[in-house]
């Protein structure tokens, strides 16, 4: 039992095994085909089984030409490049898996337009930052406000509230930023407050955005926010309640 144990921690170790499922593809020699058969399989596994055959990797990628950004945890969902290089776009449902390379852009055929992704932390104008974000929705009902409102009377900020009704501490903190803006509104100062949901169906989304006196973004289009704001990780445990201003 303990030989076993010792001969899994260091066949982990040396193919830098992290966290499980983890498939290791290798070829009869040895050599590594690819440390991510997971990922392979999970994005196009008749294409992954035939190039291993060939002892070849379903993701490739190239080297970065200056200025370009390494998208590290992301792959072309057409051409397979992994790391994604360059401009990278997909679509702000964040039901949708399309994420495409400027290459593929052209031949892409997907139900929804795609846009392009903001590099992290690059500075963007607000109009720019809220490109990807279609309409505001009433935060009492379904009424559609046109997004540039936010920049309207000489706004000098804006803040992405990224909140959640499943969070305890969403819910507690959200009335006391509610206090917050209602008295900067009355005061007049020059400062809005946009709802980045991270609720997980619209019942949720729907409820909460009611409890609040800031437009919502619509529940389907804040992937390209998300990214931007590196918010991937979190988002999943929700550890902490982020606002952002410009």
């Amino acid at each position: 039992m303990n030989l076993d144990r010792e001969r899994s921690e260091k066949l982990g170790q040396k193919f830098n095994v992290e966290g499980i499922p983890s498939l290791v593809v290798l070829s009869p020699s040895l050599e590594t085909i690819t440390l991510d058969g997971v990922d392979e399989v999970r994005n196009a596994s008749e294409e992954a089984l035939l190039k291993w055959s060939e002892g070849k990797s379903l993701f490739w990628s190239r080297k970065a030409q200056e200025g370009e950004y390494v998208w590290e945890d992301n792959n072309c969902t057409k051409c397979f490049m992994k790391p994604l290089i360059g401009s990278r776009y997909g679509c702000a449902n964040r039901e949708c898996e399309a994420d495409l390379c400027q290459t593929c852009l052209p031949n892409n055929n997907h139900e929804h337009p795609l846009v392009e992704y903001l590099i992290p932390k690059q500075k963007y104008a607000l109009e720019k930052l809220l490109s990807s974000v279609p309409y505001l929705l009433d935060p009492k009902n379904e009424e559609k406000i046109p997004t540039n409102t936010l920049l309207q009377n000489d706004i000098k900020s804006v803040g992405f509230y990224f909140s959640a009704h499943w969070c305890p501490p969403c819910r507690t903190f959200t009335p006391e930023l509610a206090e917050l803006y209602k008295e900067a509104q009355s005061n007049s100062q020059p400062f809005h407050i946009i709802f980045i949901s991270c609720d997980r169906d619209n019942d949720s989304f729907n409820q909460y955005r009611s409890e609040m006196p800031w437009p919502a973004a619509p529940l389907n289009s804040t992937a390209i926010l998300k990214e931007y704001f590196q918010l991937s990780g979190k988002i999943s445990f929700l550890l902490d309640l982020l606002i952002y201003f410009y």
